[in-house]
């Protein structure tokens, strides 16, 4: 098991300084795309669109890009791991799951120099930390685990069905929508509130807000049922991952 995290590790590191080979930003990248992102959504929904009863709108827009960007990329790269890495398979004798949680972890990386960046931004808007700080850990692990449960599950039926990447590519862009990442929580009707919540993201970057920007506390049983979703639906892409990995060979 030692050599098998090692091998995750250097994967990931790999991938992650490949991602950024020969190009003139290099690693800058990774901040650009959710900052150029965060700069046309907030040009449309604070200077036209406004949200004035958002406090530290910038804050809450940044934070939940950066979060909705790092489950794109993760659960999107995870789910082509194996197809990119078809020489690796076909040749050495080695567990699957080992590429597709290098993948995660490689995204992860970008995830915290975005979050850096993050931190940059609440010094400068003048919020002083609190102890509900702390609690993010939580809600980044939920955010982790949600990622790596969603790229197995992806990623075990890809290589047979390659039109999935078409179509969660789709998925994102109403998840997108369907997720309280532009608007505030307090504009969604409330016969719709209960069914958006049902998307454990919408829970994670609500809760992740709270913490950082608003120093709000949060519910311990919704956060629980949260958690409790998510290890089911990592367990279960799990087992089907390992089930379907057995045809990889002949799939790619």
């Amino acid at each position: 098991m030692k050599n098998y995290w090692f091998l995750i590790k250097e994967l990931s590191i790999t991938d992650f300084k490949l991602r950024y080979n020969n190009s003139i930003l290099g690693y800058l990248w990774s901040l650009l795309n959710p900052l150029l992102m965060f700069m046309l959504l907030y040009v449309v929904f604070s200077l036209i669109i406004r949200f004035d009863n958002i406090e530290y709108y910038q804050l809450y827009l940044l934070l939940g890009i950066i979060l909705w960007t790092y489950f794109v990329e993760a659960t999107t790269n995870g789910m082509t791991s194996m197809q990119y890495k078809s020489s690796l398979i076909s040749k050495i004798n080695f567990p699957k799951w080992i590429i597709l949680v290098a993948s995660n972890l490689t995204s992860l990386l970008s995830l915290i120099l975005n979050l850096v960046v993050l931190v940059i931004f609440i010094i400068i808007a003048g919020i002083k930390p609190s102890w509900n700080l702390f609690f993010f850990a939580i809600f980044m692990l939920q955010l982790l685990l949600m990622a790596l449960g969603v790229s197995f599950f992806l990623g075990a039926f890809y290589l047979k069905f390659r039109d999935i990447k078409h179509i969660w590519e789709v998925l994102l862009q109403i998840g997108f929508w369907a997720t309280p990442i532009i608007y505030p929580v307090a504009s969604i009707p409330a016969y719709l509130k209960d069914i958006i919540f049902l998307n454990p993201l919408a829970n994670i970057i609500t809760n992740s807000r709270n913490v950082i920007i608003y120093n709000v506390g949060f519910s311990p049983i919704e956060t629980l049922i949260t958690t409790i979703v998510i290890i089911i639906i990592l367990v279960i892409s799990i087992l089907i991952f390992n089930k379907r990995s057995l045809r990889f060979a002949e799939e790619l």
